[in-house]
């Protein structure tokens, strides 16, 4: 039966990441999909079998990536992720068993969700795909979980997870002073999440998201001028059967043509905007030069542009933009991708974004995967988020991360959404200090690993050194 118990654990962790992190989005295993890794770990598990278990059980809850991107994106783009996050996974794991080796098991208490969130945020910076794979998304289906994102963003969301798995890992190992204050500080963090749900709403305005997959189809098949004008009549037609909404968003792409037809081709849009006395958004896309961009047409007859700042390579080519995106009156808008880069976002919402309009693109299976990133994004910068996707959902989110409206958009025909959604508060308090959380999480792991390892070589070095001899102050008797 011993030898039965880390095959078990692995398995286990496994199923729970997967059913938390994926498709299934069943967001409460989150909570305690490390336990059984870490109870291995606190126990006399050889580092050896500890490191095998957890590689392959975290691997086991990155199936999903195969679920969405197989045939869609290559595996060199895939393999990476989940490479980078099996060995952070993995690395945490085995450094908090030699936290709770070496040191107290108060020292072990924060040891994992500091290990994990420092190397959570470490890959962040290094992939080009921003935070995508961030434990701390796996709970924006349950809104009071996400709050303590206002305060230090989402990797504060995924140190809460794992503290929590760690207090219930040291409830195993029978020490429950550690495990007590453990819970307690999540349950901590719950109530917060839950005050914070409770706060007044700010003003609503009416928003709707559109898209039109049979258009999209039509410009992709045949890339004529017809095809680009007939796509954007179709969006004027039906926004203006939409009495009394206020922003419209079309998603990523929507009208692909030349740009030297482009301004001629939204004319359609523009004028919907000002019959409706209302903000229209959509997406572009003009093949040479490359450009990805979002046009807004505002009530008054302005028109202001945005060029997408994060292309997924390879295989979008355009020159990133530069601008952060601002519309105006609290409005703003990024494009599918941006939304995964807190700093990008971050940047933008400093100045005071209440409503952020996103045009994007997903691909199929991912939607909700992808869509709760932006939502995220609205819950760290107090704004709500309009976000309309070919092949994904469309959805309308609160500044709490509350979904009010969504839909899938992989069924022929014009899709919409509408909903009155609360203006979001601004700016809020991870907006103004960034990623201070993960820094200290990072500088509080090289202070651990300094102690512990460097602690270790000098019980080492006394016990290969030849020992004093010792004097005997013991009375003699003679004879």
């Amino acid at each position: 039966m011993k030898s039965m118990k880390l095959p078990l654990a692995a398995a286990a962790s496994g199923v729970m990441f997967y059913l938390s992190q994926g498709l299934a989005d069943v967001w409460a295993l989150a909570w305690v999909a490390p336990v059984p890794l870490l109870w291995l770990a606190y126990r006399d598990t050889p580092r050896w079998q500890l490191l095998l278990a957890s590689l392959g059980a975290f691997a086991a809850g990155q199936i999903y990536l195969v679920q969405c991107y197989w045939g869609r994106l290559p595996f060199s783009i895939i393999a990476p992720m989940a490479m980078g996050l099996c060995a952070a996974f993995a690395f945490a794991v085995l450094l908090s068993g030699e936290a709770f080796r070496r040191e107290s098991h108060w020292v072990a208490l924060v040891a994992f969700p500091a290990f994990w969130t420092a190397l959570e945020f470490a890959i962040d910076h290094l992939s080009p795909h921003g935070t995508y794979g961030a434990l701390g998304y796996a709970e924006v289906s349950f809104p009071a979980g996400i709050q303590i994102a206002a305060l230090f963003g989402v990797h504060a969301v995924s140190f809460q997870l794992c503290l929590a798995a760690n207090a219930v890992a040291l409830l195993l190992a029978r020490r429950w002073a550690a495990a007590g204050a453990g819970l307690a500080v999540c349950a901590a963090t719950l109530v917060f999440g839950f005050l914070r749900l409770a706060a007044p709403a700010g003003p609503r305005v009416s928003v709707a998201a559109l898209s039109d997959v049979d258009s999209r189809r039509l410009e992709n098949h045949t890339h004529t001028l017809a095809a680009a004008r007939e796509a954007a009549d179709a969006y004027a037609a039906y926004i203006k059967r939409l009495a009394g909404v206020r922003v419209f968003a079309i998603p990523e792409g929507a009208i692909s043509t030349q740009a030297s037809d482009l301004r001629g081709v939204l004319t359609p849009l523009a004028s919907a905007a000002k019959a409706q006395h209302a903000l229209v958004l959509t997406g572009t896309f003009t093949p040479a030069p490359v450009q990805n961009r979002a046009f807004a047409f505002l009530a008054d007859g302005a028109v202001e542009t945005y060029a997408k700042r994060h292309p997924l390579l390879p295989f979008e080519t355009e020159t990133p933009g530069r601008k952060p995106g601002l519309l105006g009156t609290g409005y703003a808008t990024q494009i599918c991708k941006d939304m995964d880069f807190p700093g990008t976002v971050r940047g933008t919402a400093a100045h005071g974004v209440r409503l952020m309009i996103v045009p994007a693109s997903d691909f199929g299976r991912d939607g909700w995967i992808h869509a709760r990133m932006a939502i995220m994004r609205g819950v760290e910068n107090g704004f709500a988020v309009l976000r309309s996707a070919f092949d994904g959902l469309e959805t309308i989110s609160d500044a709490q991360g509350r979904v009010l409206a969504r839909a899938a958009t992989n069924r022929a025909g014009v899709v919409a959404v509408a909903a009155a959604v609360p203006l979001g508060p601004g700016p809020t308090l991870y907006t103004r200090l960034g990623d201070v959380f993960p820094w200290l999480c990072a500088l509080l792991s090289l202070l651990l690993c300094a102690r512990m390892f460097a602690g270790g070589r000098a019980a080492t070095v006394a016990r290969l050194l030849p020992k004093p001899p010792t004097t005997d102050h013991s009375p003699r008797t003679g004879g």
